[in-house]
């Protein structure tokens, strides 16, 4: 894996922190030029810099992908700095929790535009460039994007989209030689103070979860998106727990169902 990525130029939504911040400092290490992307200037700047101090051939594109305008400005400045873009990792992403009967219709909008439509426009915009340097594109879903999930209903909704999406581009680009990813993340580290968007639009803190046995780190996960691209799979599924998961709705799914039923006694009394 380590030599696929020389000289590769890779753009990655979402990367001035977590997952998409550690998957830019592997594939530097790789000797693979980075573009960065994020909303937050400030954060994208100060990640940007200490990737940089490391060596690392990276430079920085601040943006909102979920507008078209600044998913040119995106691809344009990789163009124009790099000459090329052989992989786009469409990992931009924002969590919610709230029940069914209480979201509101513009946490519904903010969800589906940040998961679904951000990929969709950004990989419009650079699908010509993929299909020169017979690239890759990159989706990074989630385990609710396998099976919908209570109180995280809008947010499957929008993983799953993803799914359509991508096998749909799959299909008609498939005499073009580009290879389209999908990587379901598991059951993930998350740090403390993260938070996801709660029902009413105002942000909920998520339990600190540490690593475990059946939890991967963050750089456990950039591995394996790597690993994905590199060896060019249709589909990444991470984590015992994310091939648990799998297994149970695929060949018991009424298992699976029961399982779910009963733990969601546990979760019920958070979010009604």
């Amino acid at each position: 894996m380590k030599n696929f990525f020389n000289e590769k130029v890779v753009v990655i939504t979402g990367s001035s922190m977590g997952i998409g911040k550690s998957l830019a400092q592997l594939l530097g290490s790789q000797k693979a030029k980075i573009v960065m992307n994020a909303r937050n200037a400030e954060k994208l700047a100060d990640s940007c810099l200490e990737l940089q101090a490391l060596g690392y051939n990276v430079i920085a594109c601040e943006g909102d992908v979920t507008l078209a305008a600044d998913c040119t400005k995106l691809i344009d400045a990789a163009i124009r700095h790099f000459g090329k873009i052989d992989i786009l990792v469409n990992n931009a992403g924002v969590g919610m929790r709230g029940a069914i009967a209480t979201i509101t219709p513009g946490v519904i909008s903010s969800i589906f535009n940040v998961n679904a439509i951000a990929p969709i426009l950004l990989t419009q915009v650079a699908l010509p460039h993929i299909k020169e340097s017979k690239g890759s594109i990159i989706f990074i879903s989630s385990l609710a994007g396998l099976r919908g999930l209570p109180f995280l209903s809008i947010y499957s909704a929008a993983k799953m989209s993803l799914t359509a999406f991508a096998q749909a581009l799959r299909a008609e680009h498939h005499h073009d030689k580009i290879h389209i990813g999908l990587v379901y993340v598991g059951i993930t580290q998350i740090n403390e103070g993260k938070t996801a968007i709660g029902s009413d639009g105002k942000p909920v803190l998520l339990a600190h979860r540490k690593e475990g046995i059946l939890t991967e780190t963050i750089d456990q996960v950039a591995v394996k998106i790597a690993s994905n691209i590199s060896s060019k799979k249709k589909q990444t599924i991470i984590g015992l727990a994310g091939k648990a998961f799998y297994f149970l709705i695929r060949y018991t799914p009424g298992l699976f169902e029961f399982l779910l039923l009963r733990s969601q006694k546990r979760i019920n009394k958070l979010y009604k």
